[in-house]
């Protein structure tokens, strides 16, 4: 049986790390720059460092990722190429993306650059993938929530090479989809700020007042099943711990590259992980207790904490086994040489490292006059490799023992030698065009086929999630456009006269779409296929190109866990989308500096997902209610202060949305945001029932008609929050 080269892919939070990670066999490394990093809290590397460790990296052949991993504002956009360019110059092997806009960017810009797309980009499918490919991706960090089978789907559907999580921290959320810490304390994790609110105590549904850790993952360990990885065709074994010490970094990658090693030469032979390598590995930083993954579980309640989930520690003396042998001292290069040193030739010296051999001739070598060089004085003067990456394990002496050469001569020699050798080193990793085929034109063409031309503005819009919410938005004859989840259309007990001749209905697909909900396409086509909706929602990069493949030429709306944070990423979406949805975590500055597209649509009302999960509340602490039909299967968890969290089951695709306690609404922002003429206001319901629907929509309808009095009429809800519409994010 054969297999593959796969790639070891550690961390680096700062210089220290990247030795660490190097000297334990590491073949690759990712790490942060200044800025567009989503670790803010790491130390993070300087430009001059970055440009250090690429040297290093390449000579000893391995590459280096940058993390370009956030969302980024139009005002920070203009320094992205500066940024980007000495790095690039230097040899820069690949930037891992979230944001839509840096992707365009850097691959108009930096055509041989590697773009790689980070796991906050949430890809989960083969769909999400085969759109990034088209954009000049050529790796797929996918979601920490797919399975073996759905990875394995995304190799062999796409050719992309696919990296993935094998060790460390988890998040409970789809990465890239969660504003839990954004919300509730303005530190978004997509700005690498995330303040880690799902490890917080919170209380269950079943009263008692008892406190766990429902939303707390153990961390991830995959040692076992490296073997059913490599099969499932991944390309790259990525180490999760940018925040994490250089032991850490040197204990975890040396540690995998020993099981990679082992399975690779062998793959026939018998694989398991000794005790004693067990206990090691557990050694070093754990929280709490550890899991595989979702590699083989759609979710489960042996990957959650439920106790504290402190850090276990690190037992001392591994943390001093791992200094001694990968930190303390670095690791050389080994070479070997040849030198000649004959009466009236050219001194000539070669060095090799393996394959790379580099041959320089130096000053004319005189007769000897009084005492010749002997062979051990060439020996000891070409030996001293000083600085360097290199240490000379032997050295062939061709010498006629008549010669002299000055010590400034020899060391020119070895110098030379040595900078040649370390040139050619780094070349053998140096950047290469991996060809990518882009397919703009059939993205433009289709869009340009179908994108409409907005005349009317502020108009009040409403999504709806349960069937009570869309028949009371029916009622108001000033309410023209719904959007209809698309789940409400697969529940057989839902009417579909309930779409009424008179109103324009969007039809509204899920937040998460995997493998799946592939089920439910031919019902989703039918729907698209029957004339009763004027447009269809996409809420993820699948959607879009899902719509793609059934080569729908009608109007897509995108929703706002599609970001649009910088003119770049407006512009790219609106040539795809009829409407685009504003984002969430930009302020009402923020906000204006999008001005490129006269297609954007703003939500006033709702409550807010703070997260989307492949885990399961209620799952986790009492039991499945997979056999539910329906989109509002509810469970509540009740946070430190008391306030009440309401986390929705979506039984139809498995996946979990928790809701902020209090409705974002923007109703004393009105005035200024009419001025804005947005062609769409959106009013969203979730979790609310038929009276709070009614009333909101009635409370909204009657603000637009006076919307500049001084008096502001009472809210109909207790509470509600401006969201990010004044403060924004870091």
């Amino acid at each position: 049986m054969s297999v593959k080269k796969v790639e070891l892919l550690a961390p680096a939070g700062d210089f220290a790390c990247f030795k660490a990670a190097v000297n334990a066999g590491a073949n690759a490394v990712y790490l942060g720059g200044g800025q567009y990093g989503a670790r803010a809290y790491a130390s993070n590397f300087t430009t001059e460092e970055i440009q250090k460790a690429l040297r290093i990296a390449h000579l000893f052949g391995r590459k280096i990722y940058l993390t370009v991993n956030t969302l980024v504002k139009e005002q920070e956009f203009a320094n992205l190429i500066p940024y980007i360019q000495p790095l690039y110059e230097s040899g820069l092997d690949g930037v891992i993306i979230q944001d839509i806009g840096v992707l365009q960017c850097l691959r108009e810009n930096f055509p041989k650059l590697e773009l790689h797309a980070s796991t906050q980009m949430t890809i989960t499918g083969i769909y999400g993938a085969a759109y990034l490919k088209k954009l000049g991706v050529c790796r797929v960090v996918p979601a920490r929530e797919l399975s073996l089978d759905e990875i394995q789907d995304i190799k062999e559907e796409t050719g992309l090479e696919v990296e993935c999580f094998v060790h460390g921290a988890m998040c409970y959320a789809y990465s890239g989809q969660c504003l839990f810490s954004s919300i509730l304390g303005g530190r978004s994790g997509n700005r690498g700020r995330c303040a880690g609110p799902c490890r917080l105590p919170y209380t269950d549904n079943a009263g008692g007042g008892k406190k766990q850790y429902p939303l707390s993952l153990k961390d991830m360990y995959t040692l076992p099943m490296l073997p059913a990885l490599i099969q499932a065709g991944v390309d790259s074994f990525k180490i999760e711990g940018r925040m994490k010490s250089p032991e850490y970094v040197a204990g975890v990658t040396a540690i995998y590259r020993k099981y990679m090693d082992l399975y690779l030469e062998n793959p026939d032979r018998p694989y398991k992980v000794s005790t004693k390598d067990e206990q090691w590995i557990r050694s070093l930083y754990i929280r709490s207790d550890t899991c595989s993954g979702y590699y083989q579980k759609h979710n489960d309640k042996s990957m959650v904490t439920l106790k504290e989930p402190g850090y276990s520690g690190s037992v001392q003396a591994v943390l001093e086994a791992v200094r001694e042998k990968y930190i303390s001292k670095d690791i050389l290069l080994p070479i070997t040489g040849t030198a000649k040193i004959r009466a009236g030739e050219s001194a000539e010296l070669t060095f090799s490292q393996e394959e790379i051999s580099v041959t320089v001739r130096g000053d004319l070598v005189s007769p000897a006059l009084n005492r010749p060089l002997t062979e051990e004085d060439i020996l000891q003067k070409i030996g001293k490799l000083g600085d360097t990456s290199f240490t000379l394990t032997k050295l062939t002496v061709d010498t006629d023992n008549a010669s002299f050469l000055p010590v400034k001569a020899l060391n020119n020699l070895r110098r030379a030698a040595c900078f040649e050798l370390e040139k050619q080193c780094c070349d053998r990793v140096r950047l290469t065009d991996k060809k990518r085929q882009y397919s703009l034109e059939a993205l433009h063409h289709r869009v340009n086929d179908c994108k409409t031309v907005q005349t009317e503005t502020n108009v009040v819009c409403v999504l709806v999630t349960t069937a009570e919410q869309l028949l009371t938005a029916n009622n108001f004859s000033k309410i023209r456009k719904i959007y209809v989840d698309a789940d409400l259309l697969l529940n057989e007990n839902f009417q579909e006269n309930y779409l009424l001749s008179e109103k324009e209905y969007v039809l509204v697909l899920p937040y998460i779409f995997r493998k799946r909900s592939y089920s439910y396409t031919t019902v989703y086509k039918r729907l698209i296929a029957s004339h009763q909706f004027c447009g269809v929602m996409v809420r993820n990069l699948e959607e879009l190109e899902w719509l793609d493949t059934i080569k729908y030429s009608g109007e897509i709306y995108s929703d706002y866990t599609l970001y649009v944070w910088n003119n770049a990423a407006l512009t790219f979406l609106s040539e795809q989308c009829a409407q685009v949805t504003l984002p969430l975590e930009l302020n009402q500055k923020e906000l204006g500096n999008l001005t490129v597209s006269s297609c954007l649509g703003i939500v006033l009302y709702g409550f807010l997902p703070l997260m989307f999960s492949a885990n399961c509340v209620k799952k986790t602490l009492e039991h499945c209610i997979k056999n539910a039909t329906g989109t509002n299967n509810r469970y509540h968890l009740t946070d430190r202060y008391q306030n009440d969290i309401t986390i929705v089951q979506n039984c139809t695709h498995c996946y979990n949305i928790l809701y902020n306690t209090v409705p974002l609404s923007l109703h004393k922002q009105l005035a200024q945001i009419l001025q804005k003429n947005y062609p769409v206001l959106r009013l969203d319901f979730s979790i609310e029932d038929k009276r709070q629907t009614k009333a909101v929509i009635e409370y909204y309808l009657s603000q637009m008609t006076c919307p500049n009095t001084d008096k502001i009429a009472k809210f109909p809800l207790k509470e509600f929050t401006n969201g990010h519409y004044k403060r924004g994010v870091e």
